[in-house]
């Protein structure tokens, strides 16, 4: 009797929804286009999906979370090898714009580790600034008096 009592009873909670989920498919076409650089309509082609279906799944927030932690998982993998390329560049003749792509892929890993995903409670004020004084509008005057004009002779 109080084996009863200690029993699970979660399937009895009647407003309980699964974990979603993510489709092989779904999950597949998001590993093409995050480690193939493929775009959506060649990964949702390369794994038998439509670009609608596709376009609808990366519109569920649980799908967007998982392909942005699959896109952090990258951006983590390449830091070691950007350190090694930097140190070949380092030892090699002017070779500057690698070194300004390296520095803008490290910048955004950077943005995307300062960046909170979830809302913080409270109320936010974002402080804009603008202009104090607003541009100048040219005014074009024309100066119609009745009384100086000359009367016609009919």
């Amino acid at each position: 009797m109080q084996d009863l009592a200690f029993a699970d009873k979660s399937q009895l909670a009647r407003n309980k929804q699964p974990p979603p989920r993510i489709t092989k498919r779904v999950r597949d076409a998001i590993d093409a286009m995050v480690n193939d650089g493929a775009d959506y309509q060649s990964a949702a082609r390369s794994v038998g999906m439509s670009t609608y279906r596709l376009r609808l799944a990366l519109q569920l927030p649980h799908v967007m979370a998982f392909y942005r932690a699959q896109c952090q998982v990258l951006r983590s993998a390449q830091h070691a090898r950007n350190i090694h390329r930097l140190a070949e560049i380092r030892d090699a003749d002017n070779n500057m714009p690698a070194v300004n792509a390296i520095k803008a892929l490290e910048q955004l890993a950077d943005e995307q580790q300062s960046k909170s995903s979830h809302a913080s409670p409270g109320i936010t004020l974002r402080i804009v600034n603008i202009n104090a004084t607003p541009a100048q509008q040219t005014q074009t005057t024309i100066d119609a008096n009745i009384d100086s004009t000359e009367p016609s002779d009919d």
